[in-house]
């Protein structure tokens, strides 16, 4: 994903110096809309390098405020599903650790017994 952003990035800085020297019309409102309506025409010219920055630069905008609240909410999910995690291995780990505690008793009781009976004969 990196790769694409990398390459988008050279890519766009590629266009700008490529057309540094050209211009470019953008028509807010066209011919035919500003006569319906009876205002004159809107446009404006400026280099395609700027057009072309400007762009780029709405398009990370764009990913910036659509993506950086998916992924903070994401990211909070993520935290608090890593927390349950560690407390149930911890409540394993405590489990496991009881266990071991009852299998020592009960070798200990058994080989108490195994005395005791040997005694007894």
């Amino acid at each position: 994903m990196q790769i694409l952003s990398i390459l988008s990035a050279l890519c766009a800085g590629f266009l700008v110096l490529m057309n540094y020297h050209n211009g470019i019309t953008v028509n807010l409102l066209s011919r035919k809309f500003s006569a319906l309506i009876h205002i004159s025409e809107q446009t404006f010219t400026f280099d395609l390098a700027i057009y072309t920055f400007l762009i780029f630069l709405l398009g990370i905008l764009s990913v910036l405020f659509f993506f950086v609240p998916l992924y903070s909410s994401l990211k909070e999910k993520f935290e608090a599903y890593k927390r349950e995690l560690e407390r149930g291995s911890i409540s394993n780990t405590s489990a496991e650790a009881k266990i071991s505690v009852l299998e020592n008793k009960i070798t200990v009781l058994e080989k108490a017994l195994d005395d005791a009976l040997k005694k007894r004969n």
